[in-house]
């Protein structure tokens, strides 16, 4: 069956779905209303949506047919007039089963990530008490307590990555490929920890002194950056586009069972900050140079990173944004911090138009395209059907009293920056000691008339 396109839109009594069909005999059009379900199908096409309230065929429910637009407009009305029905442009919460949607309800229980080719999800009651009460002691994080990961053997050819490490055998042949963001020597016969030291020993050996410093010295173009406002669609509460609702439309049809969530909601924060610190750099543009350039900032997408705290995770942004980025700037990495956590305390609506909007500039890549398929599109899904507002403002909150000190990166900035002060004031001293010596050299000497005057 073929999922067709559609949208949806509501006023304080009724439900509006447009749903787009081309070609169909009304005869084979079939509808049915089943408390918070809407089941349509028209040889080929078939849909299921699932609504956050209840709604009811009445007199005034209806189903009209266009066959110039090939569009059937289907008026259902609430149960309970009034009532107002959050997140209607996430189409793929739209999209998921009951039993998603109560996961999202309750925290975020989450069944397991398989990709629907066909068929219905198991609904049978698997201790879903138990479930609950887990995930509900799950989803109180210290943010701040790292936790160790399990290496155990590696077997070969085993290594995992990507979205909640599911994935293998993406990245085999990557060295043979125009990829520039991938810093894993060997991605499938890697580990976590290898993973982890040799992005500690790039960032070592991309750190450029010279050029830190020259940035804190002469920082007249980075300055407007750092003070730079970002628009309120990219910080607020946003509206999807059309194109953005077809995007998630477009989505592979997945249920979760996220086996790490601290690591995906890091991993979220780390990305996060790569698009923000990219944005801010130019002004609030993103340019041809963005996927590398995001790609590069984030240890997720370049070393396939797992971070196990809060401040493991922003002072590896720091240390990626002052060694791999044009302007190379302590303040320029605060304030996209601050993007992040506003970002965050706008919830998981302003967090899902920006991983929108990364999967865009990834998906028109010729060669990292492959990154939406290892993190972007499982962080759209689960943005959608799994993450919890109460988390990501969890999150924000955290980054608001979240202090990292230069100290903590490991290049001696501090020192760097006395070193830069102290040479600037020795030039504005000889440069002041050799004026006046020009100074005195063209004064001339006062000289009295030969002749008086009187």
């Amino acid at each position: 069956m073929i999922l067709p396109k559609f949208s949806v839109r509501q006023d304080d009594d009724r439900v509006y779905v447009t749903i787009h069909v081309a070609h169909v005999r009304t005869q084979t059009i079939e509808l049915d209303i089943d408390g918070d379900q809407l089941k349509f199908s028209a040889s080929p096409y078939y849909l299921r949506l699932t609504f956050p309230g209840k709604v009811i065929e009445d007199e005034d429910s209806n189903a009209k047919f266009d066959a110039g637009t090939g569009n059937i407009l289907v008026t259902l009305s609430k149960q309970t007039p009034g009532e107002h029905f959050e997140n209607l442009d996430l189409l793929t919460s739209l999209l998921a089963t009951r039993r998603e949607q109560e996961n999202v309800a309750t925290n975020g229980v989450a069944r397991p990530m398989i990709e629907e080719i066909g068929g219905t999800v198991d609904n049978s009651d698997e201790g879903i008490d138990e479930l609950l009460e887990r995930a509900r002691i799950d989803e109180d994080f210290d943010w701040e307590m790292p936790q160790q990961l399990e290496l155990g053997e590696l077997q070969v050819g085993s290594a995992k990555y990507g979205f909640n490490q599911q994935y293998t055998g993406y990245l085999t042949h990557v060295h043979s490929t125009a990829n520039e963001i991938n810093e894993v020597v060997d991605p499938d016969h890697s580990t976590p920890d290898t993973r982890r030291q040799h992005r500690i020993a790039c960032e070592n050996a991309k750190f450029d002194q010279e050029y830190y410093m020259e940035n804190y010295l002469n920082d007249e173009d980075i300055q407007p950056l750092i003070k730079h406002q970002l628009s309120n669609d990219t910080l607020s509460d946003p509206e999807f586009t059309t194109a953005e609702q077809q995007t998630m439309v477009n989505l592979p049809s997945k249920t979760l069972l996220i086996s790490n969530k601290q690591a995906v909601y890091l991993g979220m924060v780390d990305l996060l900050f790569a698009y923000s610190l990219e944005l801010r750099s130019h002004l609030g543009e993103l340019t041809v140079e963005s996927a590398w350039a995001i790609g590069a900032v984030s240890s997720t997408l370049s070393n396939l990173e797992q971070f196990s705290s809060l401040r493991e995770t922003c002072v590896a942004g720091y240390r990626r944004g002052l060694a791999y980025t044009l302007y190379r700037h302590w303040d320029l990495c605060e304030r996209a911090f601050d993007d992040v956590r506003v970002i965050c305390q706008n919830g998981r609506r302003a967090i899902l138009k920006v991983f929108l909007e990364l999967k865009r500039v990834f998906d028109e890549h010729d060669v990292y395209y492959v990154y939406s398929k290892l993190f972007l599109d499982d962080y759209c899904v689960w943005l959608q059907v799994g993450a919890s507002d109460q988390v990501v403002k969890s999150l924000a909150d955290k980054l608001a009293q979240l202090d990292v000190e230069q100290e903590e990166v490991g290049w001696d900035l501090d020192a760097l920056e006395d070193r830069v002060l102290m040479s600037s004031d020795s030039e504005a001293e000889d440069e002041a000691e050799e004026k006046e010596q020009e100074k005195e050299q063209n004064e001339e000497p006062t000289r009295r008339p030969l002749i008086e005057i009187l």
